[in-house]
């Protein structure tokens, strides 16, 4: 069985099965390349791009976090519970953090939770920002905060 007719690479003219690139193309009669020396070279291309981003992205978030967050105070407002948060950067650099609230009631059960990012914290400083907790219907007993 006769696969499809191979085309030249460079000029579109009919080659054999075992060729990529015609005579008339390759008048010095150079070996080119092998589909496996091509695949190798891809291979071998995106494992270093892939290594380069890792790099560059540790070298990026070097020196921010980690941070330790408590919840100052817990007021109700109008339509939701307003929330004041203190988030501590331990880096060396500016950065946000990612804290998750969590509203428990007397018993410890979890009444609503909320994913929140922290304004920019200075390196080795300490921040106070506020928050809202929409749709509790009362105050909760107590409000905990983890940040990463």
């Amino acid at each position: 069985m006769t696969g499809a007719p191979r085309h030249c690479i460079k000029c579109g003219r009919e080659v054999g099965p075992d060729e990529t690139i015609c005579e008339i193309c390759n008048r010095a009669g150079m070996a080119t390349p092998s589909a496996s020396q091509y695949h190798g070279t891809m291979v071998v291309a995106i494992v270093l791009g892939v290594i380069l981003l890792a790099v560059a992205g540790s070298l990026a978030l070097r020196g921010v976090g980690p941070y330790s967050a408590q919840v100052v105070a817990v007021a109700p407002a109008a339509a939701d519970t307003a929330i004041t948060i203190s988030v501590a950067n331990q880096g060396t650099k500016a950065g946000r953090a990612k804290c998750q609230l969590v509203a428990n009631d007397s018993q410890g059960r979890s009444l609503q939770s909320i994913s929140v990012v922290s304004p920019i914290v200075p390196g080795g400083q300490r921040i106070t920002f506020d928050e809202h907790m929409p749709g509790l219907a009362a105050r909760p007993h107590s409000v905990s905060v983890a940040c990463q």
